[in-house]
């Protein structure tokens, strides 16, 4: 293999491009190898091998082993470089028409579920969006559920028992979801989740712990793409004395679409917002700020939702004091007229 051009005095092209490639730039992540590449011609053709973006793939994202996910990305502009630079930022939502139509074929998810460093759940899961206005998918609230109600995943977690609440501090601050929205049409991907949780409370029907990663979408429509992680134990100390403690189980993963009202969109909708991401921009995920901003997101997108709720209460608190004046003056009439015949 050519050395490259030596004119830029770049002893680093002196070395043998095996040793730059296995000793090298295998050590460096995404980001770095993507600046590096930009140092020169012959760097550049050393770090466009596909073994070190897929590599840095699947470390980043065990799911995409999958071959249904390897097929895809077989098929993307430069392969699993396109890939990560599509996943590994964050996608800001671009607003497109509810006119459009939805992709003929299914979009795929890959998640990948951590607590404290440690995968505990991998899946990889076809979504199937069914062209054309008569499918059941584009009509039905939105929802993507991983996990069968009668199933639920082991884990090494565990309940200590006695403070709930610094345990469920410690879960949100522990758990890490990675959730890539892949379109094998238009050959793009998106990492749709925040990474880090934006919230952790009990569900006191179930008595399990919901853990929730989100996406925010603002703009013509705000809503939130959300991600809700279900944890409870095969054991009952949930029910009975949570000073009992005991193994921790994912029951549910699931994948929603939530107005600001709270209500679930519908599949049309829902797809519409899920392309929007897929074709957004992208920034960095570190660095610039870019630490925290799901939750720091979330937390404005909380305030927006009480602020619309006490101004939609307002409202409708003087449509009925309309409503009373105008019945109380309308039995006022009514009356007078009765009596003044």
């Amino acid at each position: 293999m050519a050395h490259g051009d030596y004119s830029n005095g770049d002893s680093f092209s002196t070395l043998h491009p095996d040793i730059i490639q296995t000793q090298i730039l295998t050590r460096l992540d995404g980001p770095t190898l993507t600046s590096t590449a930009s140092t020169s011609s012959y760097i550049h053709t050393l770090c466009t091998e596909q073994k070190l973006w897929q590599e840095l793939s699947t470390a980043a994202w065990p799911s995409v082993n999958d071959p249904r996910v390897v097929k895809a990305i077989s098929s993307f502009p430069s392969g699993y470089r396109s890939f990560f630079a599509d996943s590994y930022p964050f996608s800001e939502h671009t607003w497109h028409s509810e006119k459009d139509d939805p992709p003929t074929t299914g979009l795929i998810s890959a998640v990948d579920l951590y607590y404290r460093g440690e995968l505990i759940y991998s899946k990889v899961q076809e979504m199937e969006t069914e062209s054309g206005k008569g499918g059941w998918f584009l009509s039905t609230p939105f929802r993507v559920d991983l996990i069968d109600p009668k199933e639920s995943v082991e884990t090494r977690i565990r309940y200590p028992g006695g403070d709930y609440e610094a345990w469920v501090r410690d879960m949100e601050e522990s758990m890490k979801l990675n959730w890539i929205l892949i379109d094998p049409v238009k050959k793009r991907a998106a990492n749709i989740s925040s990474r880090d949780a934006v919230s952790a409370k009990r569900n006191w029907l179930t008595g399990d712990l919901e853990i929730r990663f989100s996406t925010v979408v603002t703009g013509k429509r705000a809503a939130e793409v959300a991600m809700v992680l279900s944890c409870g134990s095969a054991e009952t100390w949930k029910e009975v004395d949570e000073e009992v403690g005991g193994e921790v189980h994912v029951r549910e993963v699931r994948l929603g679409i939530e107005d600001i009202e709270g209500k679930c969109l519908k599949g049309r909708e829902s797809v519409v917002i899920l392309q929007g991401l897929l074709e957004g921009k992208r920034s960095r995920k570190d660095g610039c700020g870019e630490q925290g901003r799901g939750k720091g997101k979330y937390e404005e997108y909380v305030e927006m939702k009480t602020e619309w709720r006490k101004k939609k209460e307002r409202r409708e608190k003087f449509q009925d004091t309309i409503c009373m004046i105008f019945g109380f003056s309308l039995f006022v009439l009514l009356w007078s007229f009765i009596l003044l015949r």
